[in-house]
């Protein structure tokens, strides 16, 4: 693929959401800028191959990107795309559309998502949209459990991803279980409550709005999640659209109502020929290079929306994060032999990227060094 002239500043987070954007671009051939917040680069997304001749810059907090930010405005040689791989972040541009957006190509263009990343306010968009969505509440953890308007059991989640954690997500089948997942440790104060969907499987639409439209590359229907049900997944298969019973056309009117560009995934619950939205990521997600392995580079796509990406060329493509799914065979749950299939028949890894390395080795290398420091120091 030939060079393209815009280039990108990611603001992102030592995970793999992060090195998904690094290598989508650096396979394109895309100029980039990297702004690392953390406190310690865990994944070594900074030893990327795709990183070697670029700017990397790293934060403690997401309020010091922004020096940064005033310094790069001051190129004026071409206008630069920002994208974020982490919901802080992509909180944050979103505070400061107004003073970038003359600079830069941002999310929303100057506007605001705002109030969206509140997941009722987007149920209720959804709803709006033509999307079937489950019945759901708001509910602060100081209300009386007796006022629910929902009948058990019931899924609770952050109200907002920015406030919550993964451990923060629970299925509760009864008042009990509900007060019990309640008094887990936890910074959440204000959930969601929706009813719960015994689903038959989950579906990760992965996308990209452009100035040309929503460009949906497929979606990976999850076979496991690790820890199980609410987890992140673990192994799945990303499907085209044309394979899948989504409706497209409500999605393209969720993303042009919410005034978002850049990459996004949606993610719904598929039960009785039935798909329940669930939350749209006005993100980059962590499951993203996958679109970019069945042959469609959705990263390249939006710095370069004329390019044709042909969605006859997009192929399945399984995907696994080897790491958290081996746990499956650690625990007994899974056969060795099952394991070893889907691992032979997976062409998309989350946790190594055989085109980049190098993040994998330092990671492993990391890992060794410290067991071996602490055996050597408690010997």
């Amino acid at each position: 693929m030939e060079k393209v002239f815009n280039s990108v500043i990611v603001v992102g987070d030592s995970t793999n959401n992060t090195l998904s954007i690094i290598r989508s671009l650096g396979e394109a051939n895309i100029e980039q800028t990297l702004i690392l917040k953390c406190d310690k680069d865990i994944c070594f997304v900074a030893e990327s191959k795709y990183l070697k001749n670029s700017p990397i810059y790293h934060i403690a907090v997401i309020e010091d990107c922004m020096p940064i930010l005033e310094q790069m405005k001051k190129d004026t040689g071409k206008k630069k795309y920002l994208i974020c791989s982490f919901d802080e972040a992509a909180v944050f541009i979103d505070e400061n559309e107004s003073i970038l957006a003359p600079f830069f190509y941002t999310p929303t263009r100057g506007k605001q998502i705002g109030e969206l990343f509140n997941k009722d306010k987007q149920c209720k968009l959804a709803n709006e949209c033509g999307l079937v969505v489950p019945k759901s509440q708001n509910f602060h953890r100081t209300e009386n459990l007796d006022d629910l308007v929902l009948n058990y059991p019931i899924l609770l989640k952050p109200l907002n991803s920015v406030k919550g954690e993964k451990s923060d997500i629970h299925i509760c089948h009864n008042k009990i279980e509900m007060e019990k997942a309640l008094l887990t440790e936890s910074h959440c104060s204000d959930f969601i409550l929706q009813e719960f969907i015994d689903k038959e499987y989950e579906i990760n639409c992965l996308g990209m709005r452009t100035e040309k439209g929503v460009f949906l590359a497929g979606g990976i229907q999850k076979y496991r999640h690790y820890p199980p049900i609410v987890g992140a997944c673990s192994y799945g298969l990303l499907k085209p659209m044309s394979e899948l019973d989504i409706d497209v056309s409500s999605i393209e009117c969720l993303l042009v109502q919410t005034n978002y560009y850049g990459p996004f995934s949606v993610e719904f619950l598929h039960k009785y020929n039935k798909n329940y939205f669930m939350e749209v990521n006005f993100r980059n997600d962590g499951l993203a290079y996958a679109a970019t392995a069945s042959g469609a580079n959705l990263h390249a796509l939006y710095i370069n929306p004329d390019m044709v990406i042909d969605k006859k060329q997009i192929h399945k493509v399984y995907v696994m994060n080897y790491s958290i799914d081996f746990l499956y065979v650690k625990n007994g749950t899974l056969s060795l032999w099952i394991w070893i299939r889907d691992l032979l028949r997976t062409r998309c890894f989350i946790n190594i990227n055989f085109k980049d390395l190098s993040p994998t080795i330092c990671y492993y290398r990391n890992k060794i060094g410290s067991k071996f420091m602490a055996f050597k120091k408690h010997r």
